[in-house]
């Protein structure tokens, strides 16, 4: 209720200032959307943040969104480079008959499509397309739309610090920017809101060039977002603020760790692997050239090796409503195929499938009794998923190179708490990368600990406490396990990997999985190593070793 007064107050002054009359810079779109998403949307086959509406007949507005993700894509409008793409009258008439639509019935400040970082992503998108909006438009709905772009402008000079730190910051500030570049009432703003975006970008990106999300997928939009608009203000002959720029320097060699070898982001605290090709594009216009590389950032650690690219979430989760239990987890890819999976952003189905991903044991970690290493607390209210209460307090994690290759040594104490217990995970990655091993193990290190751990067992420590160490699979990959529980099968399209285990038993359990591309959620099937905590103590090793022959090495013709 706050929230709505204070946008009220806002549109309310914002509204006071001059209307534009003309557009006195052109700001060209620099992402090419897909023409295929069009015709499917000029079909009523409305598909946003991975669900699917099929409404023929039925525009936009008065659609029924089945989440908060789609709803806000919806308002944000990024389908009209899917629009633009396609290239035809009817998709020229439907991005000026739901763009002015849009305008007619929220233009006011109205709905769901007003939060800042929605405002300005909004924004932007109106601007860039605006030659394929106005064209053959009615002068009334030329000069209403210029008011509205105004009025969007005007507003998130005031909202922009209501949007969610990070990329939601970024995107209202940027909204801001390109009004004034683009528009002739607005132009006195620019410098204030170049140094602004500036600003913005030395805060929310963190000195290693991440985002407090630690979310891979908004840290490449939040990228592309900034290097579009230092780019596109160097086509206007305006120089950006060093600070932007210093900015893309950090989150570049930042989003190239957070690649797996098939080119997709890690999935991890509602993150997907992002659109085809977007992290390219996003490095390309950030031009960032001789950056060290990084193999860690944001949390995550990056091990790499011949064909071979784990990445390792090694930080305890952020305190945000998407963050999953995830410490220690990785996802694993070899040759440009994904092997070892996170689950994904299950907020983009629903709240279930969100909580369902958000648990350790959808993870690629070790779970202990189907407890997670952060929990909800107990008292807190609101819809979910909700913020974790409890979080791992020590996350320690060191890189080590030598003869045999490459080890990183890690643990968490989440599970301190509510059983005295710390994980360590050992993991190591054979120079040819088709050798992936680890070690987990669980122990109580101090009297404190173990009074805590004898509560949990009731006196009883020869029964112990079970643990699980799972390993999602993806979902083209094909699981043989052996009757005798030591070791299992994995089959690709293209390639063999052979996983053993000693000090547990093999079972082969259903897992949570979000195709990256959206939709239903896949079946697939995940490799769990079962153990037990045993006078204070338990261990399992493992190891993902590739079965095939490696190819020969090619000599380049002469």
């Amino acid at each position: 209720m706050l929230n709505d007064l204070r946008r009220r107050i806002d549109l309310t002054l914002a509204a006071l200032g001059p209307a534009p009359k003309t557009i006195v810079f052109q700001p060209e779109p620099r992402w090419i959307g897909d023409a295929e998403a069009a015709h499917a949307l000029l079909a009523g086959r409305y598909r946003l943040a991975g669900r699917e509406i099929v409404a023929p007949g039925v525009g936009p507005w008065r659609l029924i969104a089945p989440t908060e993700a789609f709803e806000q894509a919806l308002h944000g409008f990024a389908w009209l480079d899917d629009l633009a793409a396609a290239a035809t009258r009817e998709a020229r008439r439907a991005a000026q008959s739901w763009t002015f639509g849009w305008i007619a019935q929220y233009g006011d400040g109205a709905g769901p499509g007003w939060r800042p970082e929605t405002t300005g992503r909004r924004l932007r998108q109106w601007l860039l397309h605006a030659p394929l909006i106005l064209h053959g438009a009615e002068p009334d709905l030329t000069r209403r739309f210029m008011r509205s772009c105004a009025l969007h402008a005007r507003h998130l000079e005031r909202a922009w610090r209501r949007a969610e730190p990070g990329l939601g910051r970024i995107e209202a500030a940027t909204g801001a920017l390109y009004a004034a570049l683009a528009l002739d009432a607005l132009r006195p703003r620019l410098p204030r809101l170049t140094t602004r975006l500036g600003l913005i970008a030395e805060r929310e990106l963190d000195g290693d060039g991440g985002l407090p999300s630690r979310n891979p997928e908004e840290l490449c939009e939040a990228l592309e977002t900034l290097a579009t608009a230092a780019r596109t203000l160097e086509a206007a002959g305006v120089e950006p603020d060093p600070r932007h720029l210093d900015a893309l320097r950090r989150a570049a060699p930042a989003l190239r760790a957070l690649r797996l070898s098939d080119g997709s982001l890690a999935r991890f605290h509602g993150g997907g692997a992002g659109a085809p090709g977007r992290a390219d594009h996003a490095l390309t216009q950030a031009n960032v050239r001789g950056a060290p590389r990084a193999d860690q950032a944001m949390g995550f650690r990056r091990m790499a090796a011949g064909r071979t690219v784990a990445i390792v979430d090694a930080a305890a989760p952020p305190r945000t409503r998407w963050a999953q239990a995830s410490t220690l987890g990785f996802e694993l890819s070899c040759a440009g195929r994904l092997l070892i999976v996170a689950p994904g952003p299950g907020h983009l189905i629903d709240p279930q499938w969100a909580e369902r991903c958000r648990a350790t044991a959808a993870h690629s970690t070790l779970s202990l009794e189907r407890a997670s290493s952060s929990r909800v607390g107990a008292r807190a209210r609101g819809p979910a998923p909700r913020p974790f209460a409890h979080v791992p307090g020590a996350v320690a994690a060191e890189t080590a190179d030598d003869a045999a290759g490459e080890w990183l040594m890690c643990s968490h104490d989440g599970y301190a708490p509510t059983h005295g217990l710390l994980h360590e995970r050992r993991l190591f990655l054979a120079p040819d990368g088709r050798d992936f091993r680890g070690e987990d193990t669980l122990s109580a290190p101090t009297a404190r600990a173990r009074r805590r751990f004898d509560a949990v067992v009731e006196g009883s420590r020869s029964l112990g406490v079970a643990f699980a160490v799972r390993f999602t699979l993806h979902p083209e990959v094909e699981v043989e396990p052996d009757p005798r529980g030591l070791r299992a099968t994995l089959t690709l399209p293209d390639a063999a990997w052979t996983f053993v285990q000693e000090g547990g038993r093999i079972a082969i359990e259903e897992a949570p999985w979000i195709p990256p591309d959206g939709g239903a959620p896949r079946a697939t099937k995940q490799i769990v190593v079962n153990g037990r905590v045993r006078e204070y103590w338990g261990r399992v090793t493992w190891a993902f070793r590739r079965a095939d022959p490696p190819r020969p090495h090619l000599r380049p013709v002469a």
